[in-house]
């Protein structure tokens, strides 16, 4: 009887990121949408570490924040795939630096309200500034 492989079939489902990452960098929608299951806090650190780095790649404010948004979507998504004990995955430290640093951007630009391409440059950098400082916090954990 010819072997057809069917006792494989399920082996794409919560296959360990070890073995599906040798030579690639996966991120978190990479791992979400394959369903690897990760191994331990620190792996997620690792790749939410690298994604972060990926966001803060772009230039344009307006994909900056779509970027944001996604990471902090595939993170969560990850998050509820793997227990983790301890709350150190949230963004909760995040929007309290970046609050104060989008008022300050914006009180800074108070004489010229009508340039709209001013503001919109420091609102960028503010939300950069947040993001390192977010980075900064994750890398402190983990060395990549």
């Amino acid at each position: 009887m010819e072997h057809l492989g069917y006792s494989n079939l399920g082996s794409k489902l919560n296959r360990p990121v070890k073995e599906n990452s040798i030579n690639q960098k996966l991120s978190l929608k990479d791992i979400n949408l394959n369903q690897f299951s990760l191994q331990s806090t620190d792996e997620l650190k690792r790749i939410f570490v690298t994604d972060l780095k990926n966001v803060l790649k772009h230039e344009n404010l307006f994909q900056l924040i779509q970027a944001f948004f996604e990471l902090e979507n595939n993170l969560q998504v990850a998050i509820e795939r793997l227990v983790l004990e301890d709350d150190i995955f949230n963004f909760d430290d995040f929007y309290k630096s970046f609050s104060p640093l989008l008022m300050r951007a914006v009180l800074e630009n108070e004489k010229n309200p009508e340039d709209a391409e001013v503001i919109l440059k420091s609102i960028k950098e503010s939300l950069r500034i947040a993001l390192e400082g977010e980075l900064y916090r994750f890398e402190d954990h983990y060395e990549s």
